[in-house]
Formats: C-alpha cells, sequence, structure tokens
C-alpha cells in the first residue's frame, strides 16, 4: 500500500534557492502526495513565484502576512497539510536543504522497518543535560534528538504532539519538538543520509551577523524548554551550555561585547517567558512580545 507523504519546506526570500530545492522534490522517486510551501512574507519575488504555481497539481502556498521564522513556518505549513486529507507522514524541510532523488524512498523504507516515530539525518543525544553530537550511520540507530530539516515524522504522532512550536522563532524548536515526543513515548530515529546537500544559508560561520542573533535565540530558546521540562540535570546543561559560549564569545569573537550582551539579554528574556520573534535578525533591533 501506498504510503500518503505531505512534503512541507518553509522560505524566505530565497527564490533561486527555492527553485532549486523544488526542483530536487520533483525529482523525488517516490512522490509526496502534497506539498505544502510556507512564505514567510518573502520581498524578494518569492510570494509572486508563489502565486504562478499555487494550486497546480499538489503544490499549496500558503502566503504569511509576517515573518514568523523557521519553526512558526512548519507550524502553519503542518497545520494546513492536517486539514487537506489524512497523510502517512509529514517531510519537514528548510529551502536550501536539497535532497537526492532517492531520499523519500530511503526514508519510508527505514521508518517502516524500524521500531521508530521520526527520523533524520542529524542528531544528538544528551548526557547530564549536555548535548553530546551523534555520527550518522548507513543503519538506524536511536537518538534523544534529530533536527527537523529533512526529518520524516509519522502524521500520528503530529496527531498526538502537535507540530513544532512556533513560540521559537528560530532555533531549538527541534530539542523541544523531540522532548515532546519522548514524553509520549515516541521514539527517534538517526540515519545518515550522504545524499542530503544542507547549505546552511541562514548560520554559516562562526562570529558572523547570523550567528549573532542565533545566539540570542539560541540562550533564549534552551531557557524557554528548561523552564518546561526542568529538571536539575538539565539545569547543569543549561549551565555549561551557555558559560561555553559566552567564553567563546568574550576572549574570540571580534564583536565580543555584543555578542554577550545578546546571549545573556537571551537568558533574560527566556526567564521573563519572552516568545516569538522577538530580536530582528536583518535589523538586530528588539521588538518585544511582553
Amino acid at each position: 500500500m501506498t504510503k500518503l507523504v505531505c512534503a512541507v519546506i518553509v522560505t524566505y526570500n530565497r527564490l533561486e534557492v527555492l527553485k532549486q530545492a523544488l526542483r530536487c522534490i520533483e525529482r523525488q522517486t517516490i512522490q509526496p502526495a502534497c506539498v505544502v510551501i510556507a512564505d514567510n512574507n518573502s520581498t524578494d519575488g518569492t510570494r509572486e513565484y508563489l502565486a504562478t504555481i499555487n494550486a497546480k497539481g499538489n503544490i499549496h502556498c500558503l502566503l504569511l502576512e509576517k515573518n514568523i521564522g523557521y519553526a512558526g513556518g512548519l507550524a502553519h505549513g503542518i497545520n494546513y497539510g492536517l486539514t487537506l486529507k489524512q497523510f502517512d507522514y509529514f517531510w519537514m524541510m528548510d529551502d536550501d536543504s536539497f535532497h537526492a532523488d532517492n531520499t523519500l524512498a530511503d526514508l519510508l523504507q527505514s521508518i517502516q522497518q524500524n521500531d521508530c516515530d521520526i527520523i533524520g539525518s542529524a542528531g544528538f543525544n544528551m548526557k547530564y543535560g549536555v548535548k553530546q553530537k551523534l555520527t550518522a550511520r548507513t543503519t538506524l540507530q536511536h537518538a534523544d534528538v534529530v533536527l527537523v530539516d529533512g526529518a520524516l515524522v509519522k502524521a500520528a504522532v503530529v496527531a498526538k504532539v502537535g507540530a513544532p512550536d512556533e513560540k521559537f522563532f528560530m532555533m531549538c524548536e527541534d530539542y523541544e519538538y523531540c522532548k515532546r515526543m519522548r514524553k509520549e513515548g515516541f521514539k527517534i530515529g538517526l540515519l545518515q543520509i550522504p545524499s542530503t546537500n544542507r547549505l546552511y544559508m541562514g548560520g554559516g560561520g562562526t562570529f558572523t551577523k547570523a550567528t549573532l542573533w542565533r545566539g540570542y535565540y539560541h540562550s533564549r530558546n534552551h531557557m524557554l524548554i528548561l523552564k518546561q521540562y526542568f529538571s536539575f540535570s538539565s539545569l547543569i546543561g543549561y549551565c555549561i551550555t551557555q558559560t561555553k559560549f559566552l567564553l567563546a564569545a568574550a576572549v574570540l569573537a571580534p564583536d565580543r561585547f555584543q555578542r554577550v550582551r545578546f546571549r545573556l539579554k537571551g537568558i533574560w528574556h527566556g526567564l521573563r517567558g519572552v516568545e516569538g520573534k522577538s530580536l530582528d535578525p536583518a535589523t538586530l533591533q528588539f521588538q518585544l512580545n511582553k
């Protein structure tokens, strides 16, 4: 029996990159039954292009009224997919990940043959609250967390735990989503997919503008998750992780004062419960929701 897959792709101001990602989806040996594209209010012609392909074949385009980040785009795309029909799986992805023709077929085969509810190609385990990165293998292994970009998740899981939480905007949505799944008893699988080419256009480099604002969201969202799923080991892990990043920024970064300030402000905003888009990645100006 053919399994129905809804592919959800989030995009923002990367029209040519998006077109290449869509061509990769079109070449899959097993085709998704539906492709939902969530656009985060792009200004580079993406919305005009999406208007020309919307409702053609199996493509559905969501033109969001503001930039709600990767987490928000995924949430809206998945929730929209739930209104269309009964799917068996959701395939989540960013617009700068290009998948070889057999990727979806490999994911489907692996998730059907193994005891897991979501499969991703990059992930880690947590030990005493500290992240330990795992090297993906060609045989499936269990993990505590997998990145949702490129991951295939069973629709039954989504029906139970929902979509990734848009309150995170960017960063750590994978971590919280997998914690939510494991709390409900679902199993997470890690599988090497060497044919996937990720450009990492949103966060390349070490001390760049992208890693500056991502550092803020990392410390803020990590704190939000700590408060939601509190344990003493997680608290220790949070302190170790944030101290490591703060020391690296203070010692090595050319913009050390701003970088340290942004990460400390993220910790403070997490304690206060600030959610959503609170720092504009383009202007680096704060716009607090609460």
